[in-house]
C-alpha cells in the first residue's frame, strides 16, 4: 500500500493530466462536448419523473413521485460512477499493455485515474441533483389538489449535513479503487474475469435498493442482504446527506470506512506484488 501511495504521490501530475484527458474524451467529437456531463443527469430525472408519475404511477410508501425520482436519481449516480471504475479498471492493463510492456509505465496510476474520473462526472450529477432537490423542496409549488403527493414524513431539504460529502467520495474512492486493482490484476491471470464482471455488476446492483425501497427487502425476510451490502450503505449514506440534511449513521459509516479500507489495503498490495509480472502476463 505505501509503495503504491508513495508512486501515485511520484506521478501525480501524470495522473492529472490523465484525469484530465479521459473527462475531455467522454465526449470528444460531439456538438455539445462536455456539456453531455450536466444533460445526462437531468434526462434520467426526467425520465424517473415520467415514468414514476405517469407510467408506474408506484410510490414509496408516503414518498410522492417526484421525491422516489430524487431518491432514484441519487442512488443511480453513485452506482453509475462505481459500477463504470470497476468495469473499466479490470480491463485498463490489458487495453494499456502498449505501454507497460514498451516503457518504464506507471501502470497503478490506471485504476487510480480512472476512479477519480468517474467522481468528477459523479460530482456534475451531484449538482444537478441538488438543483432539483431545491426545486422541489424550497422553490416548487404545493399541489393543493393532492396534498397527499406533497408532502413527506421526512423533510427534503440539505444543509449542514453536506459537509459529510467530502467524506462519503473519499471513502468510495478507497473502496472502488481497491476492488479496481484487484480485478485489473486478476484480468491477467483469469481473461473471464472481465467478461463475468459485467454480470456480477448487474446481480449486485438489482440487490442494492436503487430503484425499490429498502423496507421490501426487509419485509420479504431478507434483511441480512442490506446487512452485508457495502453499497447499500454507500448509497443510503449519500441520500441521507444529499436529500434529508442527516448527517450518516456512525455504525453505518464505520463499518463502510472499515470494508474500504480493508479492501483498498488487499486490492493494492495483490497489484502491487504483482505488478513485475505484468509485462510477461501480457
Amino acid at each position: 500500500m505505501y509503495a503504491l501511495l508513495r508512486s501515485l504521490r511520484t506521478n501525480r501530475r501524470l495522473l492529472v493530466d490523465l484525469v484530465g484527458r479521459d473527462l475531455k474524451a467522454r465526449y470528444v467529437g460531439s456538438t455539445m462536448g462536455f456539456f453531455w456531463s450536466v444533460i445526462f443527469p437531468l434526462l434520467n430525472l426526467l425520465v424517473y419523473m415520467f415514468v414514476f408519475s405517469f407510467v408506474l404511477k408506484t410510490r414509496w410508501g408516503s414518498q410522492s413521485n417526484e421525491e422516489t425520482a430524487l431518491v432514484m436519481l441519487c442512488g443511480i449516480l453513485v452506482w453509475s460512477a462505481f459500477a463504470e471504475t470497476v468495469s473499466r479498471s479490470t480491463n485498463t492493463l490489458i487495453e494499456n499493455q502498449n505501454l507497460i510492456q514498451k516503457v518504464v509505465f506507471p501502470s497503478e496510476v490506471l485504476p487510480v485515474y480512472l476512479t477519480l474520473s468517474a467522481l468528477v462526472n459523479m460530482l456534475i450529477g451531484v449538482v444537478i441533483a441538488l438543483a432539483a432537490i431545491a426545486w422541489y423542496a424550497w422553490i416548487a409549488p404545493v399541489d393543493v389538489a393532492q396534498p397527499e403527493l406533497s408532502t413527506s414524513v421526512r423533510q427534503i431539504g440539505y444543509g449542514v449535513a453536506l459537509c459529510a460529502l467530502p467524506v462519503l467520495m473519499a471513502l468510495q474512492a478507497l473502496f472502488t479503487l481497491g476492488l479496481g486493482l484487484f480485478f485489473a490484476t486478476l484480468n491477467l491471470f483469469v481473461r473471464d474475469v472481465y467478461h463475468l464482471m459485467g454480470v456480477g455488476l448487474s446481480v449486485w446492483m438489482f440487490l442494492t435498493p436503487i430503484f425499490y425501497p429498502a423496507k421490501a427487502v426487509e419485509a420479504a425476510g431478507l434483511g441480512w442482504v442490506l446487512a452485508i451490502n457495502p453499497m447499500y450503505w454507500l448509497i443510503d449514506s449519500y441520500r441521507l446527506v444529499l436529500m434529508y440534511d442527516e448527517w450518516p449513521r456512525p455504525p453505518v459509516m464505520a463499518a463502510f470506512a472499515a470494508v474500504a479500507v480493508l479492501v483498498f489495503c488487499l486490492g493494492s498490495a495483490f497489484f502491487m506484488r504483482h505488478k513485475p509480472r505484468f509485462p510477461d502476463l501480457m
